[in-house]
């Protein structure tokens, strides 16, 4: 009989649960696989020469075997001699742990208490993700370059230089936190004693600026959130485009805000545009309503809503970046990466290309047009109806004409013969009229035209001309080769755009202001310098201006004559028409004499007298003026009837005609017996009231 020990027999059974558990345990590691090596797509390529102020870092392609969901990712960038971290950013979450900027982490060992890397040197991105069940990718990695020293750049009040001859700049108003855009007003709004122009502020105000540079609140706290960040980073999100309904001198404002049912932390940001009636004449906000309001989709730092512009057709255009989720410019039910056309009310336009009211009202019955990364900027060219959008992309920045339905390629199947492409760069040169390589982050864009503040005071030469702001790297200090400029754009021999922009306006200090909003106004075009210039002790500091281009037109000896209103000058003082004697110009200005001398059908004939001592030439515009009694009681309502254009020698007289438009005929007509009080308006001239009656028409 074969007696077995009891601690033989207890050392099998250990033995085999051994074996069991170790089963086990290497079973699960095999299950518990890492995600996959990410794929890095900016910097776009190897070797890419990037700004050390602003250097943009983003993966595409998280995939993990296991179906775990990416939790974050590991950012480092190193120096590549000698080889150590100089800067980190750890299990970066949300949008951060796929698109982060240097202001996102920190600077650490040889670059500690740096906010920019070094000029001229070589670094390596090194970037992994972080899956839900604790597991880590392989690194992936990409060198690249910074770029040189440029220029220091001279400091000075106003640090910009204008390359055009018979142009100058001027600060039309200070004061400003982070001035994104700008949308000047239609007379009837300046008539009524408003602003000349409304100031979006990035962190959730609205201001006023009215013709004398004072600067007040129309509307804020519009952010139900803290939008407080880093710059370049998560600071740069919230409220964004602006744009005046002419009829109603209503204020229309794309803005993020913070869905608080959330329950945890950090909460999504969704976008929305809200509608202000105003109070005391334009200055003031009065009531708001949200007209459209996009849930569900989150929004991420910068590539966010943007841009509204009214069209030709009275509707209202909402540009939408992709939120940093690049499958959402694609996916025609997300809002993101989108253009939108709704009614100003907010509804859908049932002629829009993907409308279908069959299946329920969603993203895709409000799309004009998608496929687009991020575009900042858009404006309508009068010469043919059409929609123009700036977009930055990668490395690639593109100028582009909207049409209805047409996908912009951001990030189609590169199968897809009308979107083919090998790298991401190739998509922004799809449709690009124009194309910014490398980048230089084009950020508005507006057209000088008749129709359009009746041409800003531009010689005739310059009309149906783009100008578009170029901001650059983000809160770059200096002078820079690409961006922080105003470029112009000017038709070709096809009608269209043509493809090489020449220099407007460029900075030339050696502070951080550079150019973001863009308008044409009835004296210029105006732009935000988005930054206190210097000084500041970070990019969020108070002290941005609104700034002024305009022309100063050429006088028969060749110096230049100032035909347009300074800041503090009520709109025509320096020079009237009427029946009473001019007021001295002092050798500047128009002086001119002029008064209603006949009224036919289609014109009204004017006689003029050039009161100067130079040559008095320019356009004038027959307004005619009427009070108006609705919802918001009793406004002063204005309206252009006629325009004409008149150059007269010194001590002379001529006729003008001015071309009366049928509603002008109408108005006249309604008047009956009273008649039609009209003004008559142009660079720098105005005349009191007058009254046309129907006898004479």
């Amino acid at each position: 009989m074969t007696v077995r020990s009891p601690g033989n027999a207890w050392r099998r059974v250990l033995v085999g649960s051994c074996v069991v558990v170790a089963s086990l345990w290497w079973s699960g590691i095999a299950a518990a696989t890492p995600p996959a090596t990410p794929q890095i797509i900016e910097p776009s390529s190897d070797g890419q020469v990037l700004n050390p102020a602003d250097v943009h870092m983003e993966i595409t392609g998280f995939s993990d075997p296991d179906g775990d969901q990416h939790a974050c990712s590991d950012w480092q960038i190193w120096v590549a001699s000698p080889a150590e971290v100089v800067w980190e950013a750890d299990c970066a979450t949300e949008t951060e742990k796929i698109h982060i900027h240097l202001g996102d982490g920190h600077f650490v060992n040889s670059h500690a208490g740096q906010s920019a890397l070094d000029f001229g040197t070589d670094y390596e991105l090194r970037v992994r993700t972080r899956d839900d069940a604790g597991e880590l990718s392989p690194w992936a990695s990409r060198p690249f370059q910074t770029s040189a020293a440029g220029p220091s750049g001279e400091p000075g009040p106003l640090p910009w230089a204008v390359k055009r001859p018979n142009f100058k700049i001027e600060i039309a108003a200070t004061g400003f936190q982070l001035p994104v855009n700008v949308a000047t007003t239609p007379p009837i709004v300046e008539e009524a004693g408003g602003p000349i122009a409304y100031v979006a502020e990035l962190y959730g105000t609205i201001k006023a600026v009215t013709r004398d540079g004072s600067v007040s609140d129309y509307a804020s706290g519009l952010l139900n959130f803290d939008p407080t960040g880093v710059f370049p980073g998560s600071g740069e999100m919230g409220l964004t485009g602006l744009v005046v309904d002419p009829a109603s001198g209503d204020v229309f404002a794309a803005m993020v805000y913070e869905d608080t049912s959330w329950p945890t932390d950090p909460k999504p940001h969704y976008a929305k545009v809200v509608r202000f009636h105003s109070h005391d004449g334009g200055l003031v906000a009065g009531g708001q309503e949200t007209v459209l309001d996009m849930a569900g989709d989150r929004q991420g730092a910068s590539r966010q809503i943007s841009n509204l512009s009214i069209g030709p057709d009275g509707y209202l255009y909402v540009h939408n970046g992709d939120g940093g989720v690049l499958s959402s410019a694609q996916n025609l039910d997300d809002w993101r990466g989108k253009i939108l056309r709704m009614t100003l009310g907010g509804e859908p336009v049932p002629t829009n290309p993907f409308y279908d009211p069959g299946d329920g009202i969603g993203a895709r019955d409000y799309v004009y047009a998608y496929g687009f990364r991020n575009p900042f900027g858009g404006a309508w060219r009068a010469a043919n109806g059409s929609h123009y959008e700036v977009e930055n992309g990668p490395a690639v920045d593109r100028l582009a004409r909207v049409d209805p339905g047409v996908n912009y390629c951001w990030v189609a199947d590169p199968a897809d013969p009308l979107c083919a492409w090998t790298t991401r760069d190739d998509i922004m040169r799809h449709y690009a009229l124009y194309a910014w390589e490398p980048a230089h982050a084009p950020v508005n864009i507006a057209f000088v035209q008749r129709e359009t503040a009746n041409g800003s005071g531009f010689p005739e030469t310059m009309m149906d001309h783009a100008f578009v702001t170029e901001s650059g790297s983000t809160y770059a200090a200096g002078p820079q080769a690409r961006g922080k400029r105003i470029v112009e754009f000017s038709p070709g021999q096809e009608g269209e755009l043509a493809a090489e922009p020449s220099v407007l306006a460029e900075y030339t200090g050696s502070g951080r202001a550079t150019a973001a909003g863009l308008a044409a106004g009835s004296d210029g075009l105006y732009f935000t310098d988005l930054y206190k210039d210097e000084g500041a002790s970070s990019a969020i500091e108070r002290g941005a201006n609104l700034l002024r281009v305009r022309y100063v037109a050429p006088r028969d000896d060749g110096l230049v004559t100032d035909l347009q209103p300074r800041a503090g000058t009520p709109l025509g003082s320096g020079s009237e028409i009427g029946s009473h004697p001019p007021r001295s110009t002092g050798g500047r200005g128009l002086a001119v004499v002029a008064r209603v001398v006949k009224v036919r059908e289609g014109e009204t004939l004017l006689r003029i007298r050039c009161a100067g001592n130079h040559r008095c030439h320019g356009t004038i515009a027959l307004v005619a003026q009427r009070l108006l009694l609705d919802r918001r009681g009793i406004r002063n309502v204005r309206a252009i009837i006629g325009r004409g254009r008149f150059s007269i020698a010194p001590q002379r007289k001529s006729t003008v005609r001015i071309g009366l438009s049928p509603r002008g005929g109408q108005l006249l007509q309604r008047a009956g017996k009273h008649g039609l009080r009209v003004r008559i308006e142009g660079s720098g001239v105005k005349t009191r009231a007058l009254t046309l009656r129907s006898g004479q028409w």
